[in-house]
């Protein structure tokens, strides 16, 4: 299984090596596998002003509640009316354009990167892995590529955002970050009944 590096955001090793297992990813099934994306920044924009704003800066069309798009600085993702989030691995070009916009645009920004915390889930049966920490239907018809939702994932608040690679699913669960080792475990625990492994550098690159 190959994982995206979506608009340069790379993926990186494990959280930490306390959440490693001794496993043999080379020889291991790959139908699940997991790594933690450490060099997302995350950008909040909120505010009655933000479609507006972000549809001016990057030429969209109008998002529906739950849309995730590639935008020139990275990915962006719609939570509800007059909220968004964007993940890229530079903030600064996008927080000097956005806070360059004439100031009767109402809308805010707020760096929550230090707060947050990402883990990939992909492969071919990661769909199969999610029901069981989290009660959302993840069936195609339900939680589709490109479509984004805030929910509750082993009784811990998470946004769960799905951008398939050409050869897989993908979920990206972006959770606080003092309580990331937990979800680790338990979704790493999710994975076993399918063969999961923790992804190593060397594989993500073949």
């Amino acid at each position: 299984m190959t994982l995206p590096t979506i608009s340069k955001l790379p993926i990186a090793l494990p959280l930490a090596n306390t959440l490693s297992h001794d496993k043999d990813t080379q020889e291991q099934p790959q139908t699940v596998g997991m790594a933690a994306i450490t060099n997302w920044h995350h950008l909040h924009i909120r505010g009655m002003g933000a479609e507006a704003v972000l549809s001016d800066t990057y030429s969209l069309s109008q998002m529906t509640i739950g849309a995730v798009t590639s935008v020139s600085d990275g990915i962006l993702i719609r939570l509800r009316r007059d909220e968004f989030v964007l993940l890229a691995s530079d903030l600064n070009p996008t927080m000097k354009q956005l806070e360059s916009k004439p100031s009767e645009a109402l809308f805010t920004l707020t760096d929550i990167t230090h707060g947050r915390a990402v883990i990939c889930l992909g492969g071919a049966r990661a769909a199969e892995v999610l029901p069981k920490v989290c009660g959302l239907n993840f069936t195609d018809s339900q939680f589709p590529n490109s479509y984004a939702a805030q929910t509750s994932l082993a009784k811990v608040r998470a946004l769960i955002v799905r951008l398939d690679t050409a050869q897989a699913p993908a979920y990206y669960l972006i959770v606080d970050r003092s309580l990331a080792a937990y979800v680790w475990e338990m979704v790493y625990d999710a994975t076993q009944e399918f063969g999961g492994v923790v992804l190593s550098q060397e594989l993500l690159r073949k």
